[in-house]
């Protein structure tokens, strides 16, 4: 059995509320297969994407499945919430892999890294700029209130414009929609 690539830290895990959903959703081909490399079968990616009429693979490092060793499944797309503390090896390999991708990210200090700021000039990237701020779940259900930090979506192979804007919808505290 391959070796896990990386430790599960529960600070690392702020699940998406349904609403940020959306914004990349719409972006998407109709009927395609979306990866979802970080998510269980309860997340929000895979729920409203699969509602949506989309083929959803999803695979979890709390299920052995870790990103860095599984062999990339057959699909169109990949999208997920990854882990806050891996985002620059993550970035890595999604570049690697070669695939169309949006992963829901922590904007502050995104090109600060040098190694990321050298992926991004090397590569494609794509930033969807969501308002209002995402307000992340939290492990014990609750939704994070007044998040310091904008948040949207780094891309490649997805967005029309290396820079869009998506307004978010949220209907009541914790849910929205944005058709």
């Amino acid at each position: 059995m391959a070796q896990i690539q990386y430790k599960f830290n529960k600070n690392d895990e702020y699940l998406t509320p349904p609403y940020a959903v959306y914004p990349i959703m719409k972006r998407l081909r109709a009927n395609t297969t979306v990866w979802c490399p970080f998510d269980m079968e309860n997340s929000q990616f895979v729920k409203i994407l699969s509602e949506h009429g989309f083929s959803v693979i999803y695979s979890h490092i709390k299920t052995g499945q870790d990103f860095f060793l599984i062999e990339v499944p057959e699909c169109d797309y990949i999208i997920s919430n990854p882990p806050y503390s891996q985002k620059g090896r993550v970035l890595e390999r999604l570049y690697e892999i070669g695939k169309p991708f949006a992963m829901l990210i922590n904007f502050q200090g995104i090109f600060d890294h040098k190694e990321r700021f050298r992926l991004f000039k090397q590569n494609r990237v794509e930033m969807l700029w969501l308002s209002p701020r995402v307000n992340y779940i939290g492990m014990e259900k609750k939704s994070t209130e007044r998040v310091p930090f904008q948040s949207g979506y780094i891309c490649s192979g997805i967005c029309s414009n290396q820079l869009e804007f998506d307004y978010m919808e949220i209907h009541r505290k914790g849910e929205g929609a944005n058709g």
